[in-house]
């Protein structure tokens, strides 16, 4: 269900906040200006089955061996012992596919939510009650960070979703590029977090991807340092936007997790591994774009409300 739209004055703030509401399961998920099953899809297969073999789809446009850190759930795996997905989305369990091909379920003992100025983000982590050994083959994701937000505008994103194809709920990934960092976007679950904004348009490329309900918490990745590394977790969408009618551009937004690097390695710095407090690996981002041989994509599954303070006059057309 879609709440209606709320524009309200954060007293902290200085321009006025778009309120985007929170969508439950919808039958498509995230849309595509062309979707294509052969490039967008993920795995070959719908049908997981913890410890057995889940075959990969050949055509897929990111390399599987860049994400075995992006969770066939809606997680991401940051340290060998912890993993990160939506607050208002969460889960307890995380399943990643490893190098073997073999799909594994790993169970958490704890979890914080991240909180700054005495509110909570968008941003939960969960500690594993175990390892992941390294001979399972899944590796944890670098976080994206920037020295100043425009570092970040215009750079492609590979976000990934959930997507109903032919009547199975797939993994599925597509592009899209950052409007603008926005700090304070706020879900109407009561969230507030810093944010990268993204529209969806058609029309554009046949790989633009929008969210839908159904992809909060997925993974959205960018180009860095040679590799893709993690931007962040699938948040919220414009009020407003119906999953029977994507025709016009809505906004998107996607929770910043270089914003709060500090916040994460203080968490996770209490779990020792190997004898060490365990950190997060970061990977600056530049204002120049790197070369394009990525293969990736991504796609959000499940959507919350977020409010937006960035310039009004670039607010997007809703579809009610």
């Amino acid at each position: 269900m879609f709440l209606s739209l709320i524009f309200r004055r954060m007293p902290s703030l200085a321009c006025v906040a778009l309120l985007v509401s929170f969508a439950g399961s919808v039958t498509e998920a995230a849309v595509f200006d062309s979707f294509d099953p052969d490039r967008h899809v993920r795995f070959a297969t719908g049908a997981i089955s913890v410890g057995s073999e889940l075959p990969v789809n050949s055509g897929f446009l990111i390399d599987h061996n860049q994400i075995s850190g992006v969770g066939i759930n809606s997680v991401a795996l940051i340290t060998p012992q912890h993993y990160v997905t939506a607050d208002h989305a969460a889960t307890g369990v995380a399943q990643f596919r490893g190098s073997d091909g073999i799909v594994r379920q790993y169970a958490s003992n704890g979890f914080t939510t991240i909180a700054r100025g005495g509110n909570n983000t968008d941003i939960r982590i969960y500690t594993l009650a175990d390892p992941i050994p390294t001979a399972h083959g899944v590796k944890p994701l670098s976080i994206a960070t920037a020295p100043f937000a425009p570092d970040w505008m215009d750079r492609n994103l590979y976000v990934f979703g959930k997507r109903n194809v032919e009547g199975t709920s797939m993994q599925v990934a597509g592009v899209n590029d950052v409007n603008v960092v926005a700090s304070n976007v706020e879900l109407n679950t009561g969230q507030i977090t810093n944010s990268i904004e993204f529209a969806f348009e058609r029309g554009t490329s046949s790989d633009e991807i929008g969210l839908q309900g159904g992809d909060s918490g997925s993974t959205t990745l960018t180009w860095a340092g040679g590799q893709l590394v993690l931007a962040g977790l699938n948040s919220g969408i414009q009020t407003g936007v119906s999953p029977t009618d994507t025709s016009g551009v809505y906004l998107n937004y996607v929770t910043y997790l270089g914003g709060y690097v500090n916040e994460i390695n203080d968490y996770v710095g209490q779990t020792e591994y190997q004898g060490q407090a365990l950190s997060i690996s970061t990977i600056s981002v530049t204002a120049v774009p790197e070369p394009g041989t990525l293969l990736a994509c991504s796609v959000i599954a499940g959507v919350g409300v977020v409010r937006n303070y960035r310039r009004k006059s670039n607010k997007r057309k809703s579809i009610a």
